[in-house]
């Protein structure tokens, strides 16, 4: 199931593609869609999110959460229910988030780049079943920005890594 950030849809690069890789490897993408409404608690609205969808994948043998930066507040609902998960860009500021990662028994995936204030490395805790894809340089959008190429080449390797995580699902 894929899962927006607050003004990152999921049919912006990262979670396209991120749905392109599940379904390269069979996977039917149930996603999330629409972005923040104003006014609208966004915690709330990402669990509201969340829990729609696990209900439209309610009876599928193999369920993987992937969102980017708000949705990664679900981090509970994935820890709650045993559920594998992608979070790109998570909110590591937020310590909701970083316990939900603690205590999860699934493989997660956590993706981020070095320039983005919520990519918080030292705030990861100890969890051998966090696997980590930090890059170096790229910004909130896992962008390089005024390098073209370069956040092309992110975007490859955020694929490729989504790719093998759910293959080994």
């Amino acid at each position: 199931m894929l899962l927006p950030g607050a003004w990152y849809p999921t049919t912006a690069p990262l979670l396209w593609f991120a749905r392109a890789a599940a379904e390269e490897q069979g996977f039917h993408v149930v996603e999330e869609k629409g972005l923040l409404p104003d006014g609208v608690d966004p915690f709330g609205w990402a669990r509201e999110g969340a829990e729609r969808a696990l209900a439209e994948v309610s009876g599928a043998d193999t369920v993987v959460m992937i969102g980017k930066s708000l949705a990664s507040a679900t981090a509970n609902v994935a820890a709650d229910r045993g559920l594998p998960a992608v979070w790109l860009t998570p909110m590591l500021r937020n310590e909701h988030v970083v316990s939900a990662l603690g205590r999860t028994d699934q493989p997660t995936l956590l993706v981020g780049g070095t320039a983005d204030d919520h990519w918080q490395r030292d705030a990861i805790p100890a969890n051998d079943v966090l696997q980590i894809l930090e890059l170096d340089g790229l910004d909130h959008a896992l962008q390089a920005p005024g390098r073209l190429m370069r956040s092309l080449d992110a975007l490859r390797e955020v694929t490729e890594a989504v790719g093998r995580f759910v293959a080994m699902l």
